[in-house]
This record gives structure tokens, C-alpha cells and sequence, in this order.
């Protein structure tokens, strides 16, 4: 029986029950904002005698987090067991919602047998069809809105690039966005002209003086607001591709065209929570979207909106 509810993980730390550890609660383990909050406690139905009350009672346990990858049943004892704690006031968690609470991204998991663990995730961002028409609403307001003080940034950029480089001001690429087709993306150049591509790198050299404090201040990213009004970006989705990339992503993750369900935004909740990500994280990058485009929500799009103007304030690059 899996009762889902929100949980606050910021309580001191408490005892949790994981029945039946597998893929999933081992790929919680390994992070680190579990044992922030909870010390794990692990029974496996098979082989421990004393039942799951024992276990609850003794040890004062407030939550149990049920693997059911690696099963095909529940027998009657657990479940009637699992009934009871969720009766006495013990929070029951499947391992899959459980990883999605702590850590707000969804558990992606490839087995070694290049298969995947699937749950639910084929069917993300299928209830949002009404909530994405009044997003695009929102997207227009805003983007009209901040236009008067966007243009004047604009020009400045797009000036000082003038001066302090040659080549041409905007920067035009091709990116993948929703449904997997394609569309030009515009920028405010900050690399040289003449380089040999790739993705950027800590101290990049292809980058020019101006080019870092465009980055910085998030100024290079301000054409994209054009983007927004012909309809090809949101103000908050996941970060457009490149299609090479994007074909790269396919070959190692099956999932990552999930991320084309939806328009591309100028800044998201993978951007936000590893905005000085790099290829090592493809993966976070793709729980995290996932995890966005399964929970929408405007109470979401706020916080990733404030977190953005943190990071603008800041100066943190991505």
C-alpha cells in the first residue's frame, strides 16, 4: 500500500526503513541529501524474521521506503504489516517517489543489461496540456513586460561585443526544441569568432573579456526573448541542444527525448540546481528536467524564477 503525501526532509535526522533495497535505493545512497535527513535501516522480506512492526516499534521508525523494482508481489504478512505502521502513523513510500521527495529529480536507472527501470515516466507532462496553454499566456506577459529594460541591455551588449571583438554580434545556432524538431536560437556572441566547438570548460580561452561579464550578468541570453515571442522557448524548460548533442544524449540515455514533450525554456530547474554543470552531469541534468516536466506546476516556475534572479544577482555562470 503506497500512500503519497509531501515530506520535509529538513527535520533532524531520522530513522528510515528501506524493505527490499534495489537499484533505485541504492542510486539514493550514493548521494549525499539522504543522509542529511535520515539514517537508513535495511530489511530485506526474505531473509529477516522479525516482522516490519518489530522493527517500527523498537527503533521509533517514521517512514518506510518500499523497493518494488525487484518485485513481482507483496506477500500478505508484509502488506498487512505495512498497513498497519501506515494506520499508526508511519509515511510509506514507494523507492521511486521516495528518491523524487529527496533529492526533486526522478531516479533514472540503466541495468546492465541495457535495459531500464520504467515506471510511470512515459506518460510525464501528459496532464499539463491546459496548465502549458496559460503558460504561454505567462510567457508573453513577461517577456512584454520586461522588453523596455531587456532592449537597452541588448544594444549595450551587443555594442560592447562590437568594440571589443570582430565577428558578428549575434550568435545563431541550431537547437532541438519541442517535439525533437528543430529552431535557430539567438544570443549575443561570447566566443571568438574562429573556434573548434565542443562544450564550454572552467576558464574557457574561447571566451573573450566582454563575452565573461555578458555571461555573468546573463546579458548574452537576453535575444532569446525573441525566441519566446515566435514560440519556440518558454521562459522555463529544459536547455535547448544542439542536435549532435542531443544525438549523443539519445545513445546514452533511451530517455533523453523525453525533454522535447516541451518547449525549451531560457532558464529551468537543471539549470538551477547545477548551473556550473558539465558532461559529467548529463544525467543529473536529465533527472532534473524530467523531474520539472513531471511536476509543473507555477509554483515551481516561481521558484526557479527566483533561484534564476540568485544566481543573475550573483554571479554565478552556468
Amino acid at each position: 500500500m503506497i500512500v503519497k503525501t509531501y515530506l520535509k526532509v529538513s527535520n533532524p535526522v531520522q530513522r528510515c526503513l528501506f524493505i527490499n533495497v534495489s537499484d533505485i535505493s541504492l542510486k539514493l545512497f550514493r548521494g549525499t541529501k539522504l543522509r542529511r535527513s535520515f539514517k537508513v535501516i535495511r530489511y530485506n522480506s526474505e531473509i529477516n524474521t522479525k516482522s516490519i512492526l518489530e522493527y517500527v516499534n523498537r527503533l521509533n521508525i517514521k517512514t518506510i521506503v518500499i523497493e518494488t523494482s525487484n518485485l513481482n508481489h507483496l506477500p500478505e504478512n508484509l502488506t498487512n504489516d505495512i498497513i498497519d505502521a501506515r494506520l499508526s502513523g508511519v509515511r510509506v513510500f514507494d523507492a521511486q517517489e521516495f528518491y523524487e521527495i529527496v533529492n526533486r529529480r526522478i531516479p533514472l536507472v540503466k541495468l546492465s543489461s541495457n535495459e531500464y527501470l520504467a515506471d510511470d515516466i512515459f506518460s510525464i507532462g501528459l496532464k499539463h496540456h491546459s496548465g502549458l496553454s496559460s503558460k504561454r499566456i505567462i510567457d508573453l506577459l513577461v517577456v512584454l513586460s520586461i522588453l523596455p529594460v531587456a532592449l537597452p541591455l541588448v544594444v549595450l551588449g551587443c555594442l560592447l561585443t562590437l568594440l571589443s571583438s570582430s565577428g558578428n554580434v549575434l550568435f545563431v545556432q541550431e537547437r532541438i526544441g519541442v517535439g525533437s524538431k528543430k529552431f535557430k536560437i539567438y544570443k549575443i556572441r561570447t566566443m571568438k569568432s574562429k573556434h573548434n566547438g565542443g562544450y564550454t570548460t572552467s576558464n574557457d580561452d574561447r571566451i573573450t573579456i566582454v563575452g565573461k561579464f555578458l555571461r555573468l550578468s546573463k546579458i548574452d541570453e537576453l535575444p532569446q526573448l525573441y525566441n519566446i515571442l515566435r514560440g519556440d522557448m518558454s521562459l522555463i524548460g529544459p536547455r535547448p541542444e544542439r542536435p549532435e548533442f542531443v544525438d549523443l544524449s539519445n545513445e546514452e540515455n533511451a530517455y533523453f527525448d523525453l525533454r522535447h514533450v516541451i518547449k525549451p525554456g531560457v532558464t529551468g530547474w537543471a539549470q538551477v540546481n547545477l548551473p556550473k554543470a558539465t558532461p559529467d552531469d548529463n544525467l543529473k541534468k536529465l533527472e532534473y528536467d524530467l523531474y520539472y516536466i513531471k511536476n509543473y506546476s507555477p509554483r515551481l516556475d516561481i521558484e526557479i524564477l527566483l533561484r534564476t534572479i540568485k544566481v543573475v544577482m550573483t554571479m554565478n555562470s552556468n
